[in-house]
């Protein structure tokens, strides 16, 4: 019994497995007349899943319902009736050009798997439930956004315009992540909208100067939109488009490429990632591919997106259904039901909401039987994982691909051969940075070789290292870069590489934070800081009388009158002391006379020497002069001191710094003025600062009539050198130290403070950026910079005189020590005036006395004079020693007047105090001298 029962279930298994071997599933696809190459594509990814007819043990069986575009859902509900009803197992479509849903709900009360292959409207909670059994292989609108989103942010935009058709119900929902930004920054994102059929020049216009454009539409309007935007100069150098449609690798860029240098704009597309091995049945339809860097194209039409998306339905559907049958062999039949009760309420196709489960479940990570990749759905059938391939549509090569993860994985690929590029330099005119080259002019030269200045060299030098050629544009407003509030445009040098009339702007340009959100800056070639630029007074002559100015007039009066009046007191006091009253011969122990030493030439010299610390050879004997001549040297020692004290001071008074030594003292007074250029970085610096100080100086610069601002440094500068004191400027410590070698009578006061840093501007996202800085920084490591600054810095033609150390002892110069030797000369003068006249007397009465001409006198006395070397002179008659006649008594002085004999006349001059009391007695000095003159007389 048991043998019958197995012989019975091994016939029907066999039976079960032929039929099975031999099994036939029908299934559905919606197309729209104009998709006939999807039809193409549907019936030759069934044909090749079906294989050989001999080897077939599961055949597919393709029903096609064609839709017209005018077809509304009562006719699609029909459609999808019919083929549930012939027994289909899977319905495909239709395309996005349905504007109805029946489909799905068709399929979702039959549970009939419903597969979509093109984009979808986003589903709202509601409708979830009726969509149950749809699976869109499209990507997600939600994750696509965000996927625009992170390769923007790859590229570094920081302001760009969203342009999008108005008409795509889609777009919003496609790009809404670079929408929301808008929201956040609406000067930085901006939005355009265009319909089909309208003048885009008018848009293109309203976005004049735009650098990054994102662009969305369908493949047909792209050339027409591309043709229109370049006469507003949206193609050309360094401009970049981001196209978001998927199928832009359709669109016939070719046209606008080939043969247009006029062209030359970044263009980067984004499309579906796809398995680099195309399946079989893709030869039979040509399309542009790419193999080892090598594009072929055939004249077939071409592939899109949709063909794609189709094969992977196809390919996952019947992947379910066989796995569904290896599990249930003997319930995977093709479904018998009717559409209208199934519609009614009727009992679904259980294995049809099974095979849906399989298809969400499947992970299409790393299998190469789909032909995109990382095929993966949520449990809504909305497909989120994908890859999206960035690449170049003009060549169709891929430079990178985004995964759902948000990574951007660069690929290793060679770029296109870029076009020859002449990079426009902005600058402005302002030396030492950019300036005119007069002699070049006068030669007629043009292009380059007619400026010259620091950035000119810089530029030159960096083309050299990168590679590249360029031309400067000089600004018409010769401005740095200034946005305004109302309008939000930039000016100047910021605004040229804003609006694609520059590649790069050089010149003394500070880097700030608000230009940062203009323009990107490259690494900075110079730092610096911000100064004091003022007047630097010439030193003032000094007057004859500066040695004087130590004490006033008033003193030197009393001084004067001091001198005067100790000397004649002196005198009183002396006659009185009876001490001061001495013999004049000290030999002579009974004197006939007293004579006292201090009359008014002596007094007078003691009380001069007593202030010059000159010192005397005669003092006073008696306590009270004694006591009245210390008071004198007390007054005396102060008056010399306190001379002393002052003299330097006011010597080396015009090398004295002022009051004004930093920021902060120039804020704390009123009487000399200040500003700098307005709108430029040191005023955007002393506006939007916190500091106390910096505060204070910006509101007295706003507060200043007429105002202190300057519209450049040149104005700043002629301003602080006519004020004459009376203005100081702020600017940057390079910018001041050039002006300063420029002009000798400008300084620099106290340290700089605000860091700053010169830079190169470009515009965001410029991939020369990096080169430039890496040019930069080798130029730094080299010295070149360093020597740049000394050619342009230095003025050779001549060199001011340098400040001296205001911490140094300043030293003095005749100019100001001049009044002290010309008192000097003079004294030395009206002492040789004196002197020449009693010299003159006295070779008068010499003449007289030796009875000969007045001009032998003058002859004799001067040979006698010119002798330096003989000291002793012989006494002359009626020509008496004066130390003889201060010496001796007055009976003595007569008798010595009495004529004696001419060899008794001759005495020796220069003996001193001490000697002539060791002489003998008059009697015997007499004697001796006679028996003395005998001697000589024998020996003449």
């Amino acid at each position: 019994m048991w043998h019958g029962i197995i012989v019975l279930c091994c016939m029907w298994s066999a039976f079960l497995l032929h039929e099975t071997l031999q099994q036939e599933i029908n299934i559905g696809a919606f197309f729209y007349d104009n998709e006939l190459e999807l039809e193409k594509e549907f019936l030759a990814v069934v044909n090749t899943i079906n294989g050989p007819e001999a080897e077939q043990t599961l055949r597919f069986n393709p029903l096609i319902k064609r839709l017209k575009p005018e077809d509304g859902s009562v006719i699609l509900q029909e459609y999808a009736c019919d083929l549930i009803d012939n027994g289909v197992a899977a319905i495909f479509g239709p395309s996005s050009q349905s504007a109805s849903d029946i489909v799905a709900l068709v399929a979702n009360n039959s549970g009939i798997p419903h597969i979509e292959f093109d984009v979808a409207d986003e589903e709202y909670m509601e409708e979830k439930p009726n969509h149950q059994m749809t699976l869109n292989m499209y990507p997600s609108l939600l994750i696509l956004s965000k996927a625009y989103a992170d390769i923007i942010h790859n590229f570094g935009w920081r302001k760009f315009t969203i342009v999008y058709d108005a008409d795509d119900p889609r777009a919003s929902a496609r790009l809404q992540d670079l929408l929301q930004l808008r929201e956040v920054h609406s000067d930085v994102v901006r939005v355009r909208k265009f319909q089909r059929g309208d003048d885009f020049r008018v848009m293109w216009k309203s976005i004049k100067g735009e650098r990054r454009v994102v662009l969305d539409c369908v493949p047909d309007m792209l050339v027409e939109l591309l043709n229109s935007s370049s006469e507003f100069g949206l193609t050309g150098q360094f401009n970049h488009i981001f196209l978001t449609n998927l199928e832009t690798y359709n669109d016939h860029l070719e046209e606008l490429t080939a043969d247009n240098e006029t062209f030359a704009v970044n263009i980067t597309a984004a499309r579906m990632l796809l398995n680099p091995a195309p399946p079989p049945h893709v030869q039979l339809y040509g399309y542009v591919t790419q193999r080892d860097n090598i594009v072929s194209e055939n004249n077939e039409p071409p592939r899109t997106i949709l063909h794609d998306l189709l094969y992977d339905g196809l390919q996952l559907f019947v992947q379910a259904w066989r796995n569904a049958s290896y599990f249930y062999p003997d319930r995977m039949m093709v479904p018998r039901m009717n559409c209208e009760s199934a519609t009614a309420g009727g009992r679904a196709w259980q294995m049809g909401r099974y095979l849906t489960r399989l298809m969400k479940g499947t992970s299409g990570v790393g299998n190469t039987n789909f032909r995109t990749s990382h095929l993966q759905f949520d449990e809504d059938g909305q497909r989120i994982n994908f890859n999206i391939e960035i690449y170049d549509p003009t060549d169709n090569i891929g430079v990178a691909v985004w995964d759902t993860r948000g990574q951007i994985t660069l690929l290793d690929v060679e770029m296109k051969v870029q076009k020859k590029i002449v990079y426009r330099v902005a600058t402005r005119i302002g030396p030492p940075y950019f300036s005119r080259n007069e002699t070049a002019m006068e030669l007629n030269l043009t292009g380059n070789a007619i400026y010259q200045g620091y950035a000119v060299d810089l530029i030159d030098a960096i083309a050299k290292e990168v590679g590249f050629e360029y031309v400067f544009v000089p600004v018409a407003d010769q401005q740095y870069g200034k946005q305004d509030k109302d309008t939000k445009q930039w000016n100047g040098i910021i605004g040229e590489i804003i609006n694609n009339d520059a590649h790069m702007g050089i010149c003394d340009l500070t880097i700030t934070q608000a230009r940062r959100t203009a323009v990107d800056f490259t690494v900075p070639f110079m730092q610096l800081g911000v100064s004091i630029l003022a007047y630097k007074s010439p030193p003032k002559e000094k007057k004859l009388h500066a040695f004087l100015e130590p004490f006033g007039g008033s003193v030197w009066v009393w001084i004067l009158i001091s001198v005067f009046a100790m000397s004649f007191l002196k005198v009183i006091i002396a006659r009185i002391a009876k001490a001061e009253w001495e013999n004049p011969h000290p030999c002579n122990r009974d004197p006939d006379t007293l004579e006292n030493q201090w009359h008014l030439h002596n007094t007078f010299w003691l009380t001069v020497a007593s202030i010059m610390t000159a010192g005397c050879d005669i003092l006073p004997r008696s306590p009270q002069v004694r006591l009245f001549e210390a008071t004198w040297w007390i007054f005396a020692i102060i008056i010399a001191n306190s001379y002393t004290a002052n003299l330097a001071a006011f010597l080396t008074s015009s090398k004295m710094e002022g009051s004004i030594t930093d920021l902060k003292s120039l804020s704390s007074q009123k009487a000399v003025k200040f500003g700098t250029i307005y709108g430029g970085s040191t005023y955007n610096l002393l506006a939007e600062s916190n500091e106390t100080v910096y505060r204070l100086a910006f509101n007295l610069m706003n507060n200043d009539d007429p105002s202190a601002y300057t519209k450049d440094n040149d104005e700043g500068v002629e301003r602080v050198l006519t004020s004459m004191g009376d203005y100081m400027f702020l600017m940057e410590t390079t910018t001041l130290e050039y002006n300063r070698e420029q002009h000798c009578d400008l300084r620099s006061v106290g340290e700089k403070f605000g860091e700053k840093h010169y830079a190169i501007a470009v515009p965001f996202g410029a991939e020369y950026r990096s080169n430039l800085s890496v040019a930069i920084l080798r130029l730094s490591e080299q010295g070149e910079l360093y020597n740049l600054k000394q050619k342009w810095w230095k003025n050779s033609n001549f060199t001011c005189m340098e400040e001296p150390d205001p911490d140094a002892t300043p030293d003095m110069n005749f100019e100001e020590l001049r009044g002290i030797f010309y008192t000097l000369y003079v004294g030395i003068l009206i002492a040789f005036i004196i002197g020449i006249i009693e010299f003159a007397v006295y070779v008068g009465q010499v003449a007289v006395d030796e009875r000969l001409t007045y001009k032998q006198a003058l002859i004799k006395e001067l040979r006698f004079v010119l002798c330096v070397w003989n000291n002793k002179k012989p006494i002359v008659s009626g020509t008496p020693s004066p130390s003889l006649a201060a010496s001796t008594p007055r009976p003595s002085m007569q008798k010595s007047l009495e004529p004696t004999p001419k060899s008794s006349r001759r005495i020796v001059l220069g003996r001193s105090s001490e000697e002539m009391r060791e002489l003998p007695p008059p009697s015997q000095r007499g004697s001796h001298s006679r028996s003395r003159s005998r001697e000589q007389e024998a020996h003449v």
